[in-house]
């Protein structure tokens, strides 16, 4: 049965990088457990932030398949190698931090950091008990995700506080087809915090309302958020006023990955 693991990191920078080359380095694989760690193991990357705060990012599948720009693996340690790499293509930490196992997405992975609803801490870089990753994965959160309320919003079917009436209509449609969406749950892209509109996790898209396209802030404001998403090879759509006359024609248009989903 694979195991779980918890991967910690007190640094953005390294948890982006982590994210950006699909990769976790530490400087020494016998530290605690980590050596007891195998192929298809599942994953768990963890942020310390502002104090005593974590966020969790995942789940990941655990390989030892190099990646395209590692030059090298030089050494091995069960799972883990000791990775050569050029310096202008590869993490920010891989010479301080060259023992490294590389990541794929596991199937219900979400591209966002999610905080963890439980009181009690787990350690980082142990295996984890099957009853307990179930009761870590159960209760993985987006804090953001129900506001309790937002100044001149719309409270849409689900519960969820948004900001114009045209974001009303488009949560509306994706809860009434029974889509699974996160509202406005940020994620990091180049260390920069990035708040999409919604992100579909069933289909790792982001779906952006172009509700102000045409005033000259917004549209530079989309124009760098755009490229970002460009550069990170990110999946989107984007909506805007007409697509809102006939949202089952538009919106299934724009995402014909619906269609093989099921969705109707």
């Amino acid at each position: 049965m694979k195991k779980l693991w918890i991967l910690q990191t007190n640094k953005q920078e390294f948890l982006n990088d982590c994210q950006d080359f699909q990769v976790y380095g530490v400087s020494d694989p016998k530290y605690k457990k980590l050596e007891n760690m195998e192929e298809g193991d599942i994953l768990l990357l963890r942020l310390k932030h502002d104090g005593n705060n974590y966020a969790y990012l995942g789940p990941f599948i655990a390989s030892s398949n190099k990646k395209a720009w590692v030059s090298s693996i030089t050494k091995r340690k069960g799972i883990w190698g000791n990775v050569n790499a050029p310096g202008n293509n590869s993490p920010r930490w891989i010479n301080q931090f060259p023992w490294c196992i590389f990541l794929i997405p596991a199937d219900n992975y979400i591209n966002a950091l999610r905080a963890l609803n439980i009181s009690r801490s787990f350690p980082a870089c142990e295996p984890i008990g099957s009853q307990v990753s179930e009761e870590i994965f159960s209760n993985l959160i987006q804090d953001e995700y129900l506001p309790t309320s937002k100044a001149n919003g719309y409270r849409t079917m689900r519960g969820v506080w948004v900001r114009s009436r045209g974001e009303h209509m488009i949560d509306n449609w994706f809860a009434e087809h029974g889509i699974v969406t996160y509202y406005e749950k940020a994620t990091y892209l180049d260390a920069i915090r990035i708040v999409p509109d919604w992100y579909i996790p069933s289909l790792k898209i982001y779906v952006e309302f172009l509700g102000l396209k045409g005033e000259s802030s917004y549209d530079n404001m989309w124009k760098r958020k755009e490229k970002t998403y460009n550069k990170h090879g990110v999946k989107y759509i984007t909506l805007d006023e007409h697509d809102l006359v006939d949202l089952d024609r538009s919106i299934p248009m724009k995402l014909p990955e619906l269609k093989l989903k099921g969705f109707q």
